[in-house]
């Protein structure tokens, strides 16, 4: 073969190889490009709305009830019988259409606490108060990392009081039948007594009660609720940190043994389809061991 005739095969080699070289790329891709697995629900909204809507690192049981004997005897003689007494707030509620609905229709005496100016809050908590439910507003506020947002609405530190109270005052009128309310986020902003003195001031206004959610052991609310005369009570277990049905199945049961033991306590949930399944799976053996009531019955 000539020295020409090689240089022709090398062209035409080149060639074929450059010709083919885009294919080739394309094969490592397609194994490569899949669908993304599925976000949960929640994961969802978060990403949409960009709310977290649970801090992280939140204290799992804070300290004994303070006057706890006292306290047990004011939630008998209010609700006039012995039975030990829980409330369990469902919080994050309007922004979770499906499972909202669920967790309403439960025939289970929950309490409801609604996101202000979230999409479904004013459908929802119209529902909620047609059935006899306590309803609150779940106030967002301040967390110790600024990188999660609580939502819109939300309280912050840097705000002067009467920014504070107006943003309060549209916050409860973005859910109309509030009885009371409770933090979402907050493990910065309840630490400021004087910025909980503010916000609750504006609750006491208008004859509404406080729940502190106790998402810091540092929290200020309840101490400051007592000492502002506003009806008010806190958090004791969440029942869903974990969402694994027999777990919360399991805080359920906690939740019941500290009433059994205090005579009263308070749970928090969240719409996760695990917490619906552990209430409908657990609800009714919780039933038989203690009486659930609306939130408004604990408070004092």
């Amino acid at each position: 073969m000539g020295k020409y005739q090689i240089v022709c095969l090398q062209f035409v080699l080149m060639a074929i190889v450059a010709f083919l070289m885009p294919s080739c790329r394309f094969f490592p891709q397609e194994e490569t490009v899949r669908e993304p697995p599925q976000a949960s629900q929640s994961t969802r909204k978060s990403e949409k709305t960009s709310i977290i809507f649970e801090e992280p690192n939140l204290p799992a049981s804070g300290e004994p009830v303070e006057d706890t004997a006292a306290a047990a005897d004011f939630v008998n003689r209010s609700s006039g019988d012995s039975l030990p007494k829980i409330a369990i707030i469902i919080d994050d509620m309007g922004y979770h259409q499906q499972i909202g609905r669920q967790l309403l229709a439960l025939d289970l005496n929950l309490t409801f606490s609604f996101l202000p100016q979230a999409p479904y809050t004013r459908q929802q908590e119209e529902q909620a108060w047609v059935k006899g439910r306590d309803v609150l507003l779940h106030m967002p506020m301040q967390a110790h990392d600024r990188a999660f947002n609580p939502g819109p609405g939300s309280l912050y530190l840097k705000y002067s009081p009467k920014q504070m109270q107006s943003l309060v005052a549209e916050d409860l009128n973005s859910v109309p039948h509030a009885i009371g309310s409770n933090n979402h986020m907050g493990s910065g902003f309840t630490e400021d007594r004087a910025a909980m003195h503010v916000v609750l001031g504006v609750l006491k206004k208008r004859g509404l009660f406080f729940v502190d959610s106790y998402t810091t052991a540092d929290s200020t609310g309840l101490d400051e609720a007592r000492k502002m005369s506003i009806p008010t009570a806190r958090r004791h277990v969440f029942l869903d940190n974990v969402q694994n049905i027999k777990k919360i199945c399991r805080q359920l049961d906690t939740l019941a043994a500290l009433a059994r033991k205090q005579g009263w306590a308070i749970g928090i949930g969240h719409p996760h389809q695990a917490t619906l399944d552990a209430l409908v799976a657990c609800g009714p053996e919780i039933q038989a061991k203690v009486k659930i009531v609306g939130v408004h019955t604990l408070v004092r």
